[in-house]
């Protein structure tokens, strides 16, 4: 099963949205595309993305269409945690 993982920036990122960027990119890196699917909106494209699931602020992660974090920047245990509660196995 692949995991989704979708992060949202504004435009221009705030602190909390360029170090969730950032996370999203290690992640990215860290993990197969078979394993980890990351996708990251940023400013007035991720309008529509945003407005389906209900956002009210950034920096936000949408893991397998549930939101997990939204309007801080977590640390990397609690992204940990929202992606192994989506399926992923942590390394």
């Amino acid at each position: 099963m692949v995991v989704s993982m979708e992060v949202f920036s504004g435009d221009p990122p705030c602190p909390g949205c360029v170090a969730v960027l950032a996370q999203a990119d290690t992640y990215a890196g860290r993990y197969p595309a078979d394993e980890l699917e990351v996708a990251t909106y940023v400013g007035k494209e991720a309008l529509g993305k945003y407005e389906q699931y209900h956002l009210s602020c950034v920096p936000a992660v949408v893991v397998n269409g549930v939101i997990k974090i939204e309007g801080i920047a977590p640390d990397n245990g609690t992204l940990d945690n929202a992606l192994r509660e989506g399926g992923l196995w942590i390394r």
